[in-house]
């Protein structure tokens, strides 16, 4: 009986036991899941990189084109194939029989073979299209690669817009509820004035109704908070409510190249550039295929069966096509023409983004000093306001005024800082750089 009973202790605290540890565990399962994610710029795009689907399809593109240079190659090994299977013939028919109507020679099986073959061929000679060829799919990969470097410096600009976004909506919800708390300190001190009989009724009525107009602007600041968030979520591919706590770098930062610079960098690396010169590759490619069909191909065939074999040499040369030839490299000659003269209009629209970039930067770098000034004036200028007016030499609409002054000048930081510091990816992404 009384083992019967330790047996059932035991169980039971067992049973306690795994429950205890079950429990904690999940609690650590939604702690981790509901924890906010601290990420800084490098971080987020690294996510991005690595679940982008445009970034995946860019790099499958590399894949297919690296394979089709193998195909191409593979066209100019030797090529072999082996043919095997069983030849079976019918009776050997008796004329006699069948007038006679005996037609059963007709379903009797006679002598049966082994088929097997082997036949080998390869080109020794194409006239140089098959070099051709190769070239042309080689051009074609590192298009793809070029391609697959844009699309890179794509989503980094795409998440260094979305991730400044989130900083400068973030600014814009401080300065809202720091606007709010102003404005409520200011309530209670202009009650305070109306027992004591220093301000009319009329101006805690406008104090109220500013306050009001603070709260829906604090409100729609966080409402956009939100929204950022989403998007930047969005744009790494990762759940759009994940809470993120982001490394606060909206700061002026100088930037170091100038626009000469640029310009030079810009038509080194845009890969809308180095695309034409692959393109250009392309096209003289193309020409020298169609003129290799002028020349002779030689190819080299081997066939053995299982009695015999032979091998031979065929040359083959077309000297009348109808002119089909002809105009196919008028085609490829045509073509490599207009890629000359795509490239100017690349290069002036390149031109034109970066310095329509590097100005708007630089702009922005003008704005910011401009706001840091007029903060600092304006901070002085609400707290001069305030201390007057609880002395009674100042108005509250100079207060009201002082402070939507200061609020005009936080906001105009926060967007030259955004501006200075989106414009600089930008700057980066048009001279075809990723840092």
């Amino acid at each position: 009986m009384r083992l019967k009973k330790n047996y059932f202790l035991g169980k039971v605290a067992f049973t306690l036991f795994f429950i205890l540890i079950f429990l904690s565990a999940s609690h650590l399962v939604i702690f981790t899941a509901t924890s906010p994610m601290n990420l800084n710029l490098e971080a987020s795009i690294k996510i991005a990189l690595e679940s982008n689907i445009g970034y995946k399809i860019a790099e499958s593109a590399v894949d297919v084109s690296q394979a089709q240079i193998e195909e191409v190659k593979g066209a100019k090994k030797i090529n072999m194939k082996v043919q095997g299977g069983y030849l079976q013939k019918s009776k050997i028919l008796n004329e006699e029989a069948i007038e006679a109507g005996d037609y059963s020679d007709l379903f009797a099986i006679g002598q049966g073979s082994l088929i097997l073959s082997i036949s080998t061929t390869k080109i020794l000679y194409s006239g140089g299209k098959m070099e051709s060829l190769i070239d042309q799919a080689e051009a074609n990969k590192q298009i793809s690669l070029n391609d697959l470097e844009k699309e890179k410096q794509g989503v980094i600009y795409k998440v260094t817009e979305a991730y400044y976004q989130v900083l400068q909506t973030e600014g814009m919800k401080r300065v809202s509820a720091q606007a709010v708390k102003q404005m409520q300190a200011h309530l209670e001190s202009s009650e305070a004035l109306l027992k004591e009989g220093m301000i009319a009724p009329i101006d805690l009525n406008r104090i109220k109704s500013q306050l009001s107009n603070l709260e829906h602007n604090l409100i729609k600041a966080e409402n956009g908070f939100e929204l950022t968030m989403y998007n930047l979520n969005s744009i790494m591919g990762i759940d759009l409510n994940t809470e993120l706590v982001l490394e606060n770098n909206l700061s002026y930062e100088p930037c170091e190249i100038n626009l000469e610079d640029a310009l030079v960098q810009a038509g080194e690396n845009r890969s809308e550039i180095m695309n034409i010169v692959q393109q250009r590759r392309i096209m003289k490619e193309m020409v020298d295929v169609a003129k290799s069909n002028r020349k002779p191909q030689v190819i080299l065939r081997a066939d053995s069966g299982t009695t015999s074999w032979q091998a031979s040499i065929v040359a083959e040369y077309s000297f009348m096509d109808g002119g089909v030839n002809k105009a196919k490299i008028e085609q490829a000659e045509t073509k490599l023409a207009q890629v000359d003269q795509s490239e100017k209009q690349v290069q002036q629209l390149i031109e034109f983004e970066v310095r329509s970039i590097y100005l708007n930067m630089k702009e922005a770098e003008k704005l910011i000093k401009v706001a840091e000034e007029g903060i600092k004036n304006s901070q002085e200028s609400f707290r001069i306001a305030q201390v007057k007016y609880n002395e009674g030499i100042a108005t509250n609409t100079e207060v009201i005024d002082a402070q939507s002054t200061l609020i005009e000048a936080e906001t105009n930081h926060l967007n030259a800082l955004y501006d200075y510091n989106i414009n600089r990816a930008a700057l980066v992404k048009a001279i075809g750089v990723c840092n």
